[in-house]
């Protein structure tokens, strides 16, 4: 729980800015209409899993505007969007040195105008990033130093009367992760628990955003499964489903939540999805394969029916894993082999179904 918790809190920036409904979007002050546009493009392109030409989209925003933060921004989210969607780390050096030069072009025209809101938002967002990459890995020093540097540019922004609605995502995120794992620290002093003041603010952001709609949305999913809150979370995927059949981490979101209500029929449908997207992935590590299979055999197990739980169980052994892989996916892997044990002897599994979590 503890670790689950340092995770997220570090995720305290736009780690998934990209999620956004294009359509929706009136022209946000203080930014060039076409660099708007193609920001919003690239980003709808992202939602469709269609990578190499949302690359394309921010190419030519910094074509167009080779000084701006802007491009470069959406350039590293799309480098982590495809590293998130497949688990990889494989353009890990391409992502940094995009969002390095977020912040270094957004520093330079801060020099000029201190009053750049968008510099400065995107320079937040760009160390944010790196924040929550850094959290994906477990490498947790450095997750909480890119992530306060990030997170501190916005509450800044705040302070001086930013009219800015998307620092409240960054801000909102904060606020609810870092009460929720200081309350696990009941005997410290002195601090607020501000949970429902994030979520407040994350709801604000989901309807008054310009960057970071959809982005509130995936926060609050993750959320509303830690505060056991099943039907928010599920009422949320739906509607992001609905809008992104195709987007990965609304179809994990979903999954969780029908497990946390023990709905395990409807559970073990969407983990069956899953699966049958991710293992026609090219050049999978797995990673998302045995997440599903396991979720499966999770709600399989509650509903007694053992024989197909030690079945999915099973069948991610079968799996060639790498030692980073395997590390990663520790829990998952341990959880495999107790549904194996248990349900091999009819016990079936855990009355709620496991752990629910989101990607």
């Amino acid at each position: 729980m503890m670790t689950t918790l340092i995770h997220r809190i570090t995720a305290l920036t736009p780690a998934l800015l990209l999620f956004i409904s294009a359509p929706l979007l009136a022209q946000p002050q203080g930014l060039p209409a076409d660099l708007h546009t193609l920001g919003a493009n690239c980003i709808e392109l992202v939602f469709k899993e269609d990578y190499k030409n949302a690359e394309e989209e921010a190419k030519k925003i910094v074509r167009a505007y080779p000084e701006h933060p802007a491009g470069y921004f959406f350039l590293a989210a799309v480098a982590d969007a495809w590293m998130l969607r497949y688990q990889s780390n494989k353009r890990e050096a391409e992502f940094y040195r995009h969002c390095d030069q977020s912040v270094e072009k957004a520093e330079k025209i801060l020099a000029a105008d201190p009053n750049d809101d968008w510099a400065r938002f995107f320079m937040g967002g760009a160390e944010g990033y790196k924040g929550t990459y850094e959290a994906r890995y477990e490498r947790y020093i450095t997750a909480f130093r890119f992530g306060w540097k990030g997170v501190s540019v916005f509450i800044k922004m705040a302070a001086a009367g930013s009219k800015n609605p998307d620092i409240n995502f960054g801000i909102g995120t904060y606020d609810y992760w870092r009460s929720a794992l200081m309350k696990l620290l009941w005997w410290m002093p002195g601090v607020d628990d501000k949970r429902a003041v994030g979520i407040e603010k994350l709801k604000g952001v989901m309807k008054d955003g310009v960057y970071s709609r959809q982005a509130a949305g995936s926060v609050l999913i993750d959320v509303y499964l830690n505060e056991n809150r099943f039907e928010n979370a599920l009422s949320v995927a739906n509607e992001m489903n609905k809008k992104y059949p195709r987007c990965l981490i609304y179809l994990w979101g979903r999954a969780a939540a029908l497990q946390g209500l023990k709905r395990h029929d409807e559970a073990v449908s969407a983990y069956q999805a899953i699966l049958v997207k991710c293992e026609k992935d090219p050049n999978s590590n797995y990673y998302n394969a045995v997440k599903a299979r396991v979720g499966m055999a999770k709600s399989l197990a509650a509903l007694g029916r053992n024989g197909e739980a030690v079945e999915q169980a099973a069948a991610v052994g079968e799996y060639q894993l790498t030692k980073d892989i395997k590390k990663r996916l520790d829990s998952q892997l341990s959880d495999a082999e107790k549904i194996k044990k248990r349900a091999g002897k009819g016990g079936g599994a855990a009355d709620d179904g496991g752990e629910v979590a989101n990607n």
